[in-house]
């Protein structure tokens, strides 16, 4: 099962970012990153960390969740 990055969609909705526009400043095609969002694949962490200073958050805040620690 993939677990959707709610965080990440959440920051991108209040930014007003839709996935083409986030999967553009990143370098990336649109399909890649929706799948990436959509855990169906995994950011590298030079995207993460754009990501990161695009939404003015840490790397914890964005990817690490308190379910993750069990």
């Amino acid at each position: 099962m993939f677990k959707i990055n709610h965080k990440l969609f959440i920051l991108r909705r209040e930014k007003r970012m839709n996935q083409e526009k986030t999967a553009k400043f990143l370098g990336i095609d649109k399909q890649t990153y929706y799948r990436k969002e959509s855990g169906r694949g995994e950011f590298t962490i030079s995207e993460a960390k754009r990501l990161c200073k695009l939404f003015g958050c840490t790397l914890n805040d964005l990817f690490w969740s308190e379910d993750d620690a069990s």
